[in-house]
């Protein structure tokens, strides 16, 4: 079967590997549609020892069972289905003081991550990760429902509620996202910045006014009926977002940063003790951040087709991979729809 694997010098490739049959407790599934997310080109980076070249990405997708392993029950061959791509270990620090999410063998077992992705035809995971997709919801859409888990959880460690100013760094797939769910939860007060001109446009049509990052100092405050953000979301992965949320922020105000920089940031700690700020990273979600996400999705609240903006094959994988990494790209989400030849 067809699939896109890492190579030896770091970049994908479309590769032929064998169709995978399931174990015990697993399920063979057909991948309808995957996400290409900002971890996977992380990911691609990553020394040789902890990814080798070979490894399948992906872990945003949805899919219809072809096959059950030994011991797979409460599912039949056909049903339509999105991946919880983690299944948390229960007896770890993490996991016994309430923190699932950052059970480190819960996401190991991730497909993409400790076990062959989504990037192909068909992939093998265990019968645990799987969450049934509604009737109402399209297999591409379904496939947002895992980065908008990501946005929820943001949300929520930041203790953000609807009568305070918000601001979002980023407006790509993350930042779109956390922007949309805002918007569904009914905050009046929502500002986004963004470099790139075409993502600012998108934003907007979310109903969002959104500005460069040389324009913040001065437009974000009035953007919020002149009140500076009592709450940044960093999503940009870049780390010039931090230092920025640490000057936009009003006394008292809350950072969170979800998006994962492959640099430290500078940030100025005099700034973070005078303003008595508060800074939280946020990692994944849980299982209540993963029912919320799709219930948005089937409710509609979620206006996914301006979210997802190319739908392509594995044989444009590598291309589209490369031009995210390099940051020539003006696209939001990208799609794979492995299914489906160029």
């Amino acid at each position: 079967m067809r699939a896109v694997a890492i190579t030896g010098d770091h970049t994908a490739a479309v590769v032929d590997i064998d169709r995978p049959a399931p174990a015990a407790g697993e399920v063979l599934l057909d991948v309808s549609y995957c996400g290409i997310c900002g971890s996977d080109l992380h990911m691609l980076g990553m020394p040789a020892g902890m990814l080798p070249p070979g490894h399948v990405l992906g872990h945003e997708f949805t899919a219809v069972i072809a096959e059950l392993g030994p011991q797979a029950e409460g599912w039949a061959v056909g049903d339509r289905v999105v991946v919880f791509p983690m299944i948390a270990c229960g007896e770890c620090d993490a996991c016994r003081t309430g923190h699932p999410n950052l059970c480190g063998s819960g996401i190991d077992q991730g497909p993409g991550i400790g076990r062959q992705g989504g990037y192909a035809e068909s992939v093998a995971v265990p019968a645990g990760m799987l969450r049934p997709l509604p009737a109402t919801v399209s297999d591409a859409d379904g496939a947002l429902t895992e980065p908008l888990a990501v946005a929820i959880r943001a949300i929520r460690i930041s203790g953000a509620t609807p009568h305070e100013p918000v601001c979002v760094l980023g407006a790509g797939p993350l930042g779109m996202l956390t922007t949309a769910v805002l918007r569904a939860r009914g905050f009046g007060r929502v500002a986004v910045v963004e470099p790139t001109g075409a993502r600012r446009a998108a934003a907007g049509r979310l109903g969002v006014a959104a500005v460069s990052p040389d324009e913040a100092a001065a437009r974000i405050a009035p953007l919020l009926a002149d009140e500076p953000p009592a709450v940044v979301i960093d999503t940009t992965g870049h780390p010039s977002g931090a230092p920025l949320a640490v000057a936009l922020l009003a006394p008292a105000g809350r950072l969170t940063v979800v998006g994962l920089p492959d640099d430290p940031a500078p940030i100025d700690l005099a700034q973070l003790a005078v303003k008595e700020l508060t800074v939280r990273g946020s990692l994944c979600y849980d299982e209540d951040d993963f029912t919320e996400a799709l219930g948005h999705i089937a409710a509609g609240r979620i206006p996914c087709r301006q979210i997802i903006t190319s739908i392509t094959s594995l044989e444009e994988a590598p291309a589209r991979l490369a031009d995210l990494s390099a940051g020539t790209t003006q696209e939001i989400k990208i799609l794979l729809r492995p299914g489906h030849p160029a």
